[in-house]
C-alpha cells in the first residue's frame, strides 16, 4: 500500500515538473500553433513511463504505452467530434456528447488490449 502511495505521489510530482518545462518551452516557440505539442498530456505521459520504470523495471511499460495509445486514440475522437455537435447542440450538451464518443472509444480500446 505505501509503496503504491508513494508511486501515485511521485508520478504526480513529475508530471507537474515536466508540464512546467513543457509550458516553458512552449512560451519561446514560434509560431504560436506548434506550442500546444508540448502541452500537458505528453510531458504527464512520459513522467508516468520514468516512474513506471523506476518502480517496475520496463516490464509494466507496454501495458502503459498501450493504454496511452488508447486514450490518444479516443482524445482524438473527442477532438473531431467536439467541434460539430458543440456547433449543432451548444457547449454543455455538446462536450457531453462528445465525451461519450470518447468513452465508447475508449472502453472499446481497452477491451481490444486486454484481449
Amino acid at each position: 500500500m505505501g509503496r503504491t502511495v508513494l508511486e501515485i505521489v511521485l508520478k504526480a510530482l513529475a508530471g507537474g515538473v515536466l508540464v512546467l518545462a513543457f509550458a516553458a518551452l512552449a512560451q519561446v516557440l514560434k509560431p504560436k500553433r506548434f506550442a500546444g505539442i508540448f502541452a500537458a498530456a505528453p510531458s504527464v505521459a512520459l513522467a508516468g513511463l520514468i516512474v513506471t520504470v523506476l518502480f517496475s523495471g520496463d516490464r509494466d511499460l507496454p501495458a502503459a504505452g498501450a493504454g496511452m495509445a488508447v486514450g490518444a486514440v479516443g482524445f482524438v475522437v473527442y477532438c473531431l467530434a467536439a467541434v460539430p455537435l458543440i456547433r449543432r447542440f451548444g457547449a454543455w450538451k455538446g462536450s457531453g456528447a462528445a465525451l461519450l464518443a470518447w468513452g465508447a472509444v475508449a472502453a472499446a480500446g481497452y477491451a481490444a488490449v486486454l484481449a
